[in-house]
């Protein structure tokens, strides 16, 4: 299961976010001496770097990279583990470092230009970065149910936050593995620890709903980093809800990516049921293959708009979303 360690926390100043969960990760890895505190580390849009005037030297660590055969991961761009020793002072130094560069990659401007999470999570195991490195190379490459290879960004937090729940509890566990207890950020940028219960199962086996789900995630967190920087702030988690379930229902009336993000975008800017609203169904309905669902939503009025935002309407109007 995934909890949250704090219910918001949204408007606190960084610093004093920062300062708390290194606190928290600290007290669990002092309390489990027998786990490494490993950081895991997506380089693929930005790498770390270096703060010698503050004792941040990531570059002197080793690191045990992932290795995933595909064509859009160069050696550079994979994913990697770095132990943390949490005992000396450089290792509580880089531990604090790796906890500002993950709040500091959650703000909405950088989210919203696709700018990437530099630091997917902090992670407790009694195996060494290079077995659980080996153990990631496993699992990382899945083929889909249209029998495509495909990267799953478990490694990623915000992709994990959207992963994790559609997993069952073998799978949960499945993609734990020897990861006793998972830290990072979820959705709305609140500290969570996700752990499961023993495996029945060798391997995640998703299933074709599964997929489809994961392969809507990426239009999920790009309409929501666009929120974020309309709205200044981190998404409410019943906002990540409203665009999970509204992905799935863009899912059944468009084609074009861009057209799917501004659905899931009106979703949550106007109401979650937004498509309901009997001239919007009716559009959705009367599109053709090669309609833009961007160039006839267009087509509403100001008082449409603030009528739909009422959901004054969803009562006495609401129709069926289905085809």
């Amino acid at each position: 299961m995934a909890l949250p360690s704090n219910e918001s926390g949204l408007d606190e100043d960084l610093s004093v976010r920062v300062d708390r969960m290194v606190n928290v990760l600290r007290a669990y890895f002092a309390a489990h001496p027998e786990t490494h505190c490993l950081l895991a580390v997506d380089p693929g849009q930005r790498a770390l770097r270096d703060r010698p005037q503050a004792g941040v030297l990531f570059s002197e660590q080793p690191v045990a990279a992932i290795k995933i055969d595909h064509d859009a991961f160069p050696v550079e761009h994979r994913p990697y583990l770095m132990e943390l020793d949490l005992s000396t002072k450089v290792g509580v130094t880089l531990l604090s470092e790796s906890v500002r560069l993950a709040f500091d990659d959650r703000d909405p401007e950088r989210v919203a230009q696709g700018q990437g999470q530099r630091i997917g999570a902090w992670l407790a195991s009694t195996v060494s970065a290079q077995a659980l490195a080996a153990y990631w190379a496993q699992h990382v490459l899945q083929t889909d149910d249209l029998d495509r290879k495909c990267v799953l960004r478990f490694y990623d937090a915000r992709a994990l936050s959207l992963i994790w729940p559609i997993l069952s509890s073998g799978q949960q566990q499945v993609l734990l593995g020897p990861v006793i207890a998972w830290h990072a950020l979820d959705a709305s940028a609140r500290p969570c620890v996700y752990t499961a219960h023993r495996a029945l199962q060798s391997d995640l086996a998703l299933t074709r709903e599964q997929w489809q789900s994961i392969h809507r995630h990426g239009f999920v967190n790009r309409a929501l980093g666009l929120h974020m920087e309309a709205m200044e702030r981190q998404p409410l988690p019943q906002e990540v809800e409203t665009a999970v379930a509204s992905a799935a229902r863009a899912d059944v009336w468009l084609v074009d990516p861009d057209d799917k993000v501004a659905f899931i975008g009106h979703a949550l800017t106007w109401h979650p049921q937004f498509d309901r609203y009997p001239k919007v169904n009716q559009m959705l309905r009367q599109l053709s293959e090669d309609d833009f669902y961007t160039g006839a939503i267009s087509a509403l009025s100001l008082e449409e708009i603030a009528e739909i935002q009422s959901g004054s309407w969803l009562d006495e109007k609401t129709v069926s979303p289905d085809r």
